[in-house]
């Protein structure tokens, strides 16, 4: 307040004396001018006054928002701290709850039958009941700088089995995350998910076929998040394979004789929001082994996303398409032979001596190529239906996969279209129960019908990240 409001003030508490006394100054007070003069100062005091108390009250009311942000600001102490780290550092991750890591188990049963399965490829299954999965699941940051986890695997097929166990960093600098062990390697869109985080009850045939079910591999894989408003990630890896394919012997699971006989990853993926509802995920799959250009695989995938946000009946839509080329050269191929133990000759110019020595037997590059395509809707925040189509060649173009007999040499050996439609039920965030009914088109097979029933228990908190982006 300055020198001339407290004037005017006391100007004021002066008039207000004067006004005590006024009686006794009435004959003395006779000039009406200076009656007016007197009230039009007061009127100008009772302003001021009235000025003065709306500025207090906007001093009093900035005062309380200064105090709340300051509260604000004391509340995000923690946060502040790790964001004012020097420029190309990560923040560590505390390690929190390392003596008592998350646990947790899935179950994962199916019915299965069909009109013609035998339980063998490619009209796998037969009639009767599985235990695809019963998964252990380990996860726990080990100091500020790592994390482990680990996957243990059971089921009706395989066995027991260790199907992940890896390190991964947490406080690389310039966005980059180490991973290490064996887990399974960022291939594709859905290579790299567990069985039970699939949209439908069982992995696309394509990716079975020409990577080998899940991209499982034993290396180090690096990745790179680019520093950028657009999410862009590279990831890159090392291994010793990827996957498992039918009619080839894996020998290098223990290491291999030189790097050219490794295989390199490389795997691309951006993200966009289109509209405010809309978006869409873009990936593409390099992998390769180098020697002798033994094996190249080319894979792009697209995902598109429609998501409301509201509570309405419909929540949204997802659309995943995603295809792959596989030029590969089959050197470790068996020989086989037909109900009276004769080999089985497709190419009259084939040696004989080849069919003894299978380093030598089916020795050629392929070309196979093949995907899918499929899309959700949800409803009710607990149903969702889809479809989905694929398209699959074997791998091999002088094995077909039933391993029964040996099919024609011809690119276009061993298709196999399938058609499925699906649909899901959960109860609760751990309870899933789905119907999926298939359309098995085989080249060299009878078409065959397959309706599986698959029921999934999850015990305890469940991730292997955020799938459902």
């Amino acid at each position: 307040m300055d020198r001339h409001r407290i004037a005017r003030v006391g100007l004021a508490a002066g008039l207000a004396t004067c006004a005590c006394f006024a009686p006794g100054l009435r004959a003395h007070a006779a000039d009406p001018s200076d009656v007016n003069a007197l009230q039009q100062q007061l009127a100008v005091t009772q302003d001021e006054l009235a000025k003065t108390k709306s500025e207090l009250q906007e001093t009093k009311d900035t005062l309380n928002a200064l105090k709340q942000r300051v509260e604000a600001l004391a509340a995000a102490a923690p946060s502040a701290a790790t964001s004012s780290l020097a420029p190309g550092t990560t923040a560590r991750l505390a390690p929190v709850n390392a003596d008592n890591p998350a646990i947790s188990f899935v179950v994962d049963t199916t019915a299965r039958s069909n009109t013609h399965g035998d339980g063998g490829e490619p009209l796998e299954g037969g009639n009767g009941f599985a235990l695809r999965s019963g998964e252990l699941f380990i996860s726990a940051p080990i100091d500020p700088f790592l994390r482990g986890y680990a996957t243990i695997n059971g089921n009706t097929t395989q066995g027991f089995d260790i199907e992940e166990a890896a390190v991964v960093t947490t406080a690389l600098p310039w966005n980059l995350t180490v991973k290490a062990g064996r887990y399974f390697a960022d291939v594709g869109r859905l290579s790299h998910w567990h069985d039970e985080a699939l949209p439908f009850v069982d992995r696309p045939p394509s990716i079975d076929r020409l990577i080998g079910g899940e991209s499982r591999a034993e290396g180090v894989e690096v990745s790179w998040l680019a520093p950028t408003e657009q999410f862009i990630q590279i990831t890159g890896g090392i291994y010793n394979s990827i996957g498992e394919q039918a009619g080839t012997v894996l020998n290098n699971t223990f290491g291999v004789g030189s790097y050219s006989e490794l295989t390199y990853l490389v795997h691309p993926t951006t993200y966009f929001d289109l509209t405010d509802t809309f978006n869409v995920e873009v990936g593409g799959t390099y992998f390769a082994v180098p020697k002798d250009n033994d094996r190249h695989l080319y894979g792009v995938d697209v995902t598109f996303r429609h998501q409301p946000g509201t509570s309405g009946f419909y929540q949204g839509t997802t659309l995943g398409i995603e295809w792959m080329w596989n030029n590969q050269r089959f050197a470790n191929q068996t020989p086989q032979f037909n109900t009276t133990g004769a080999p089985l000759l497709t190419d009259p110019a084939l040696p004989f001596d080849a069919i003894t020595n299978p380093q030598v037997f089916g020795s050629r590059f392929n070309t196979r190529q093949g995907g899918y395509a499929y899309f959700e809707s949800f409803f009710g925040r607990r149903f969702s239906a889809g479809l989905r189509v694929d398209y699959s060649e074997a791998p091999a173009d002088n094995v077909n996969t039933s391993l029964l007999y040996i099919a024609p040499l011809s690119p276009n050996a061993d298709q196999i279209l399938t058609y499925s439609m699906f649909v899901t039920w959960m109860p609760s965030e751990f309870h899933r129960l789905r119907l999926q009914l298939d359309q098995i088109v085989a080249r060299g097979e009878p078409d065959d019908q397959r309706i599986t029933l698959q029921w999934t228990a999850f015990l305890g908190s469940h991730s292997h990240g955020f799938t459902t982006r």
